[in-house]
């Protein structure tokens, strides 16, 4: 039985002074550390309590496995209420965030350690926990510049743009961690000295850079999240005075609401997005929002309003003289076949005498071309084999289908995951065919 009756409580002081628990706090070997501590009746779930670590984790590491990062080593110390420095390990001054070390851990490790550590790999010998912990780095972020400029505004607003082009290439999941990671640094930006103006565009470019982090988690299946952050980037562009991205951004939420089920409320988002976008005067805006009315009207089995919407935003769009959307973001023809498409998509869900319409639309919209947006190219594929396979062309579906899986293997989509599911429920409805029991199976291999 445990010596400690409240899973919250730390062990006492005392425990840490004992030799041989020294002797491993020293070396950082928290595997010895947690075979100690089991010794004086500390239960893993106990420790998985005070150091948020699952039992599978801890139980790996009692048998073995060793710990050598820096910022697992300072939640493990942090969490059992270990000083810091019996592990060599910095503290952070109070209210810092940037996890820069003012204690044992310094910026530039000890010269003759290094080098000693340099030879000992050369040389071929095994490493120690503690060589390991030598190499960890501490979590330290990259300090903001002190004045900021167009030229830094410049480069955020680029790199912003190729995030977004990675996003739909490869999915939310393949930038993700990237995005919030720039994003964090980005907006400390906001406090270094700079013009109104400079100010101003800055906001644009976090506008896009929150959307992206918005729209990176909802293709994870963050959809908390992906509202939360998709709800800060209207409101960096609203301080903007850019209601281009406002727009841009009830789209967004729109979308995500639209893809959740809640099509009630994405109608009332796409709304909004349709006055903001009319009043900008930008048709390519508004031809936007007026396809997600589309699409949103559709889902509802509203045939009527659907059309009407997306035959609008055809009308509107052919009034674009110069596109005002941010690239990769821009609302193209090409956009709107794909949209248009999956409108009588939805529409055949409801009444299957769309269907001949959709499989139509969907092949127009799928044809090979140079475009980044795999992604799409990916769900439009996966719409279009659901549509045969419901269709009475399961041969085709199959097809189809097999295509798709093999474009899933380099998207990281949460969003692809759901239309894959759908082909499967499709290709089921023809489970006395081999070929679709195997499109089956794969596609359950796969989600």
């Amino acid at each position: 039985m445990s010596i400690w009756g409240d899973p919250h409580e730390r062990p006492a002081p005392v425990v840490w002074e004992r030799p041989a628990m020294r002797a491993a706090l020293a070396d950082r070997d928290i595997v010895e550390v947690y075979r100690l501590l089991g010794r004086l009746g500390m239960s893993q779930r106990h420790i998985g309590v005070l150091t948020g670590q699952a039992q599978p984790e801890i139980s790996a590491i009692a048998r073995g496995r060793q710990v050598v990062t820096y910022d697992v080593l300072s939640r493990i110390a942090d969490g059992l209420g270990i000083p810091r420095g019996y592990m060599g390990l910095a503290y952070n001054e109070p209210g810092s965030e940037n996890g820069s070390p003012t204690g044992e851990v310094v910026a530039v490790p000890d010269r003759r350690e290094f080098m000693g550590l340099l030879a000992k790999i050369a040389m071929g010998a095994a490493l120690t926990s503690a060589d390991f912990a030598l190499l960890s780095n501490p979590a330290m972020a990259t300090p903001t510049p002190a004045t900021v400029g167009a030229t830094e505004v410049g480069q955020l607003r680029e790199l912003t743009r190729v995030l977004w082009t990675q996003e739909k290439r490869l999915g939310g999941g393949a930038v993700r961690d990237a995005v919030v990671a720039q994003l964090k640094w980005a907006q400390g930006m906001l406090d270094a000295n700079h013009t109104d103006e400079v100010g101003r565009e800055l906001r644009v470019v976090l506008s896009d850079l929150l959307a992206l982090a918005g729209w990176a988690s909802y293709d994870v299946g963050m959809t908390g999240l992906a509202l939360r952050y998709t709800g800060q980037a209207l409101a960096m562009a609203q301080e903007a005075e850019d209601p281009v991205r406002s727009a841009l951004a009830l789209e967004q939420i729109g979308r995500t609401y639209l893809h959740e089920g809640d099509t009630s409320e994405a109608r009332e988002v796409f709304a909004f997005g349709t006055l903001t976008a009319e009043r900008t005067r930008s048709a390519d805006t508004t031809a936007l929002l007026l396809s997600g009315q589309a699409r949103a009207y559709a889902e509802s089995g509203d045939p009527t309003r659907a059309l009407d919407c997306i035959h609008r935003a055809q009308d509107t769009l052919s009034n674009v003289s110069e596109p005002t959307l941010p690239d990769p973001r821009g609302f193209s023809q090409a956009r709107l076949a794909s949209d248009h498409a999956r409108v009588y998509a939805d529409l055949a869900v409801h009444d299957h005498a769309y269907a001949d319409q959709a499989i139509t639309a969907l092949t127009a919209s799928t044809a090979p071309t140079a475009t980044v947006h795999v992604k799409r190219q990916a769900f439009r594929l996966a719409d279009l084999a659901a549509c045969h396979l419901h269709g009475g062309d399961p041969d085709t579906g199959i097809r189809i289908g097999h295509q798709v899986i093999d474009m899933a293997g380099g998207i990281r989509s949460h969003g692809l995951t759901e239309h894959l599911n759908t082909v499967r429920v499709a290709a089921r409805s023809h489970s006395t065919l081999s070929d679709a029991r195997d499109l089956d199976q794969r596609i359950a291999a796969l989600t």
